[in-house]
């Protein structure tokens, strides 16, 4: 079987092979299981528009983006360019 590139894989993928933890990651980062699970997901995404948590979900993606497990802009940075 062929490795997918990481562009070719989602979010969770890309974290898992990594190989970080879910757990130990949101520890480290001070948020919420459920917080990574929900950005995962795609039910946060650190906007306006998302849950009351979005201080927490801004936090966990920056720090995805700088671990390279979130590829792309940032979803608060592209709604604010438009």
């Amino acid at each position: 079987m062929m490795k997918k590139s990481l562009k070719d894989m989602n979010l969770r993928e890309r974290f898992d092979s990594r190989g970080f933890s879910p757990m130990a990651y949101a520890k480290a980062f001070g948020v919420d299981r459920s917080t990574l699970y929900d950005v995962f997901k795609g039910n946060s995404t650190g906007t306006k528009q998302s849950n009351k948590k979005s201080g927490d979900v801004r936090k966990i993606i920056a720090q995805l983006k700088k671990d390279k497990v979130w590829i792309g802009p940032l979803p608060w940075e592209k709604k604010e360019e438009q």
